[in-house]
């Protein structure tokens, strides 16, 4: 398990929402890898504080499907099942298609050319061979197309939902193809914005999302047949 001390929890009013927070992020941004056991002593040496508040937020995301809790053993990190990766592409889809559509009569002109930038350093950090990058500006990508829709609902429910693939999404995007393959699919969103075709928009982001989803499932296929 990594080292957390770095980040040492101080005293505060929410205690357990800062330790909640902290664990939280760790486990989604794969800082605590897939079938990690979580040992609540440890990282209540980590993180600075008791146990208790470690056991509460262990309790509060195993109920969010983030770890799983053995008797007499404790608390893994779980692997993200295929029908939650199919479930959450697929309501991006929709979340983010509403975004689109209403990005084509609203986008400024300075988000317009952020999105032509992202997908510019995009291809050039591709050609570098520096995909390990490459998710920041996923990331970045998505977040410009949702801001841009004007909603701060829809910005926040993107957000959530991107969060629980982030760290699964982050290992696809370190092969060149798929890497590729996402920087195609961002670029026909922009041009279809640019053309203000809602329907390409659309189009285009359910194509996109289709392929995340089709990504995510196939590597972890793969890594699972390997490690067999």
């Amino acid at each position: 398990m990594p080292n957390l001390s770095g980040l040492r929890i101080r005293p505060a009013n929410s205690i357990r929402e800062r330790v909640y927070t902290r664990l939280r992020k760790a486990v989604l941004s794969g800082e605590i890898p897939t079938n990690e056991r979580l040992v609540e002593a440890r990282l209540a040496s980590e993180l600075g504080t008791s146990r208790t508040p470690i056991r509460e937020a262990l309790h509060k995301l195993e109920m969010e499907n983030l770890v799983s809790s053995v008797p007499r053993v404790g608390y893994f990190v779980r692997s993200l099942p295929e029908e939650d990766v199919s479930d959450i592409c697929e309501i991006r889809s929709v979340i983010e298609g509403l975004a689109g559509r209403r990005v084509i009569s609203q986008i400024t002109e300075k988000n317009l050319e952020r999105l032509r930038i992202n997908i510019e350093k995009s291809k050039q950090i591709i050609n570098q061979g520096e995909t390990e990058k490459m998710i920041y500006l996923d990331t970045e990508f998505h977040d410009i197309l949702c801001q841009s829709s004007g909603s701060k609902r829809i910005y926040e429910l993107s957000q959530v939902l991107r969060e629980y693939m982030l760290k699964f999404r982050m290992e696809c995007l370190r092969l060149h193809d798929i890497a590729s393959k996402a920087v195609l699919g961002h670029e026909k969103i922009y041009q279809a914005i640019c053309d203000h075709d809602s329907f390409l928009v659309q189009k285009y982001i359910n194509d996109h999302l289709r392929e995340v989803k089709e990504d995510i499932i196939n590597y972890y296929r793969s890594t699972e047949r390997s490690h067999a």
